[in-house]
């Protein structure tokens, strides 16, 4: 029984090393990404809506076929259509149809309205890269954030490794007499600020891998084990930009899928107006129809006609009697089947639509055709400025990432120098505690901002990645 217990809990602890040791790469985040982000799946939606809409189109051109069948009772005095008869008892009917009409023409309506929907069904499919681009963003900044704060934490934990270490030299000095308490006191004031700073950076890692869960639409279950991969981002990779920012453009105006959509749907805009103009051309159709019926009043005569005692009728002027024939006949209901096929109708209508007048709304829907044609055009403009924009803003900041790394890291190997001497120093007594601090600080400083040149670089440069379309990788 003792055992259970023991086996559980051994269990249970291997169950949660194995979780918390799943950790994922940056091209794993990118890909779960694409694969649940909700605005990727929409705009997936959106693209499957806009083929069926192309698929629809193209199934205008076919003609409509549409049946019917009644099954009907008439009471009271009625004249029945197919025995041209009038009834005054209960009569039964039926009726069947089949109608197809096929338009001849339609100013190119329907021809125009299939190239506007394949426009749109395009359009749509590069709207779904787009989100993939957005998304691809959106972890990518998430995850060089994170590192950057994991990064900064170790750097900003090893100073607090560091400064515990100088509070037991610094007490043992002050307990030989010589240094002063205010020097210890000052140190230890150091301490609480860094160590305020480690946690203050810890909770912003976790805050941004929270971020970076929502991105991938993590359950809360996975939350729970999830991780990721640190890879080793040296000071090799962040090389002086070279790249041209025409060039870069060039590059991003021809594979980037936002662009293409706006350019996409400016097409689609256009065709929209052609599309509008068939309204005022005049518009042929071809009906054809075929029907049958069966009525509860068709008879029809059966065999020989009976002869029955002749009628008296009349007198002639000399007294003798005029008798008329007296003839009755044997009827019976004409059979369904039978009804159906003598009863059988077909037509064939050519119509002529001409359009005169209709309240204006052919010529209005042409003039807001063209506003919105306007307006896809300046939307394309917009995407175009937007990109070039995002493009410089971009390559600066690539550029002034590197400088800036250089110049910290510059900083950051002098400051490390300075801070051994006044370590040193300060060991000798020949400084204060409040002139270490503030060279310390100046080291601290120094990383920090080598840490953040270093993923302001590196997040400048899978930017320019992302809209080139090239892969993300780390």
């Amino acid at each position: 029984m003792t055992m259970r217990p023991i086996l559980l809990a051994v269990l249970l602890a291997s169950a949660g090393t194995a979780l918390a040791q799943q950790q994922w790469t940056l091209e794993q985040c990118v890909k779960r990404a694409e694969e649940r982000n909700l605005a990727v799946l929409n705009a997936s939606l959106s693209a499957e809506l806009a083929d069926k809409t192309h698929e629809q189109a193209y199934w205008s051109l076919a003609p409509d076929l549409n049946g019917a069948a009644t099954h009907g009772y008439n009471y009271g005095r009625v004249v029945d259509r197919f025995t041209n008869t009038f009834a005054t008892d209960r009569v039964r009917t039926n009726n069947f149809y089949l109608s197809s009409t096929l338009s001849l023409f339609e100013g190119l309506r329907k021809q125009g309205t299939i190239r506007r929907t394949e426009l749109d069904a395009k359009a749509a499919l590069l709207g779904v890269e787009a989100a993939r681009n957005q998304a691809r963003l959106e972890v990518v900044q998430a995850f060089l954030d994170v590192l950057s704060l994991r990064e900064r934490l170790a750097a900003a934990e090893a100073q607090v490794a560091s400064t515990r270490e100088q509070i037991v030299r610094t007490e043992a000095l002050v307990e030989a007499g010589r240094l002063a308490q205010a020097d210890l006191l000052t140190i230890q004031s150091q301490l609480a600020q860094e160590e305020y700073t480690a946690t203050d950076l810890a909770n912003q890692a976790d805050q941004r891998m929270l971020a970076l869960g929502r991105a991938l639409q993590l359950e809360p279950q996975e939350m729970l084990s999830f991780d990721i991969v640190s890879p080793a981002i040296t000071a090799l990779r962040v090389t002086e930009p070279t790249a041209d920012p025409q060039d870069v453009l060039g590059n991003v105006l021809r594979t980037n899928p936002s662009f293409a959509q706006a350019e996409t749907q400016m097409a689609s805009a256009e065709r929209s107006v052609s599309v509008a103009r068939s309204g005022i051309m005049p518009s042929l159709t071809l009906n054809g129809s075929l029907g049958t019926g069966y009525s509860g009043r068709d008879f029809r005569v059966v065999g020989e006609p009976v002869i029955g005692d002749p009628i008296l009728i009349g007198a002639t002027q000399g007294g003798e009697a005029v008798y008329a024939p007296s003839l009755d006949y044997n009827t019976e209901l004409v059979p369904f089947s039978e009804q159906l096929d003598q009863n059988l109708n077909e037509s064939v209508i050519f119509t002529l639509s001409v359009p005169l007048f209709n309240n204006m709304q052919n010529r209005l829907a042409i003039d807001q055709a063209r506003v919105r044609h306007e307006q896809a055009r300046n939307n394309v403009h917009g995407v175009r400025n937007d990109l070039q924009r995002n493009v410089l803003d971009a390559i600066v900041a690539q550029r002034s990432g590197y400088r800036q790394f250089v110049a910290a890291q510059k900083a950051l190997e002098a400051a490390t120098l300075n801070q051994t001497f006044a370590q040193e120093r300060f060991a000798q007594g020949v400084i204060t505690g409040i002139e270490l601090t503030t060279v310390k600080a100046a080291s601290n400083k120094a990383t920090a901002d080598m840490i953040a040149a270093k993923y302001q670089y590196l997040m400048a440069t899978k930017y320019l990645e992302i809209l080139q379309g090239l892969p993300v990788t780390l």
